[in-house]
């Protein structure tokens, strides 16, 4: 897999709903989190738990998969890559709620999705 695949395929994953509350929810409880918190404060927190961890963003220490619902006391901690990508996004967040509203302020995943289209670097 190419590098560009791969940072597509990490910002396709980062711009689904839930991935930045997933994220954030860890985060802010200084980098670990139980299941139950996780699931508090995101929709699908299981699925986009898989592919965080996949990622290699989030990791558990309970052995095992995550085929299965883990338990509500379950913890998830971020990885350093997992802290850097969050603490970016988290900016991202902060910079795109200081801006201006004109109509609509866009959703952290749409900005996200947008870093996704290619562009024409001769533009």
């Amino acid at each position: 897999m190419t590098d560009r695949s791969r940072t597509d395929q990490a910002l396709t994953l980062l711009a689904r709903p839930g991935a930045y509350e997933v994220l954030h929810a860890i985060q802010s409880r200084n980098g670990i989190a139980t299941f139950a918190q996780i699931a508090a404060e995101a929709r699908q927190p299981l699925t986009l738990l898989r592919a965080l961890v996949t990622e290699g963003l989030v990791i558990s220490h309970r052995s095992g998969t995550l085929d299965i619902e883990p338990g509500e006391q379950t913890h998830f901690c971020l990885t350093a890559k997992g802290e850097a990508v969050a603490g970016h996004l988290l900016r991202l967040q902060e910079w795109a709620a200081s801006r201006p509203r004109r109509h609509r302020r866009p959703r952290l995943g749409a900005i996200v999705a947008n870093l996704l289209i290619p562009r024409n670097c001769s533009e």
